[in-house]
């Protein structure tokens, strides 16, 4: 693979790391907002994992494995400790060479979030990795710095704020239709993979994703802004209530106003509490 180190991105990709909880209660109600008569969304099953994204008194504002959103009694859940030793791809890509030195080929690039096996105590700043080529499976070698262990990214809920601070690293990443990495990106892929690498879980399309979450009227910050004549055909994410980041098909990831698009807005969502 003719890779220069000089075309690759370099910025840290910012991400954090939500609370994963159990789910212990029988049957645990999901609600719209806190409050056993507030509307019930979803339910939960007894054994099934969710992300813990606020808390608010004796709730907890969660995402289900069926990607659904909303509140449940904290007594509900039980936490689940992240373990050290779990690290994961912290750049837009990271180079994998053929031997574990700087001046060896790049055989392979790792897009962000990619789960590597944890480091031996003999590492010395690189870290195998085995991957399958044309060639076949073969086995090399990333440096250690372009990994982050789960353990020291931050644990908490996520914000809007960490949502943009994650989509402007892949800002200049060329768009390619069904891309979701920093080789290129369309504009569903490029929000999905935003949100993942900060704890929350869409679904593929735009027209998919702009049904989960929940409505708004005006886009803020972190939101995600869906356009369309007569379907939705394209999302980005909302820097304020003007301004958005989005993979502009043809083009790249760039920032542009909201109204500024051929197409008008069809829906607003937000997905954070």
């Amino acid at each position: 693979m003719e890779v220069s180190e000089l075309t690759l991105p370099r910025t840290r990709v910012a991400m954090v790391a939500p609370a994963s909880a159990l789910v212990i209660a029988p049957i645990a109600d999901l609600r719209a907002t806190t409050g056993d008569a507030a509307e019930l969304v979803d339910q939960l099953h007894h054994g099934e994992q969710v992300r813990v994204l606020a808390s608010r008194g004796g709730w907890r504002y969660v995402q289900a494995e069926d990607h659904y959103f909303g509140w449940t009694r904290a007594r509900h859940l039980a936490a689940i400790g992240e373990t050290r030793g779990r690290l994961v791809v912290a750049r837009p890509l990271a180079p994998v060479r053929a031997h574990a030195a700087a001046s060896s080929e790049v055989i392979a690039l790792l897009p962000a979030g990619t789960a590597l096996p944890p480091p031996a105590a003999s590492a010395d700043g690189w870290l195998p990795v085995t991957v399958s080529l044309e060639s076949g499976v073969t086995r090399g070698a990333i440096r250690l710095e372009d990994a982050i262990d789960l353990a020291d990214v931050p644990h908490r809920s996520p914000t809007a704020d960490d949502l943009i601070a994650t989509a402007e690293a892949f800002v200049g990443v060329p768009y390619l239709w069904g891309g979701t990495t920093g080789l290129g990106l369309d504009c569903s892929g490029y929000v999905q993979q935003v949100y993942r690498l900060n704890g929350l879980r869409l679904d593929r399309d735009a027209d998919q994703q702009a049904m989960e979450g929940r409505p708004v009227d005006v886009p803020a910050r972190g939101d995600l802004v869906f356009f369309g004549k007569a379907a939705i055909t394209h999302v980005g994410i909302a820097r304020d209530e003007r301004t958005m980041l989005n993979a502009l098909g043809g083009k790249k990831v760039q920032v542009d106003d909201i109204d500024g698009l051929r197409v008008g807005v069809l829906a607003v969502r937000r997905y954070l509490p």
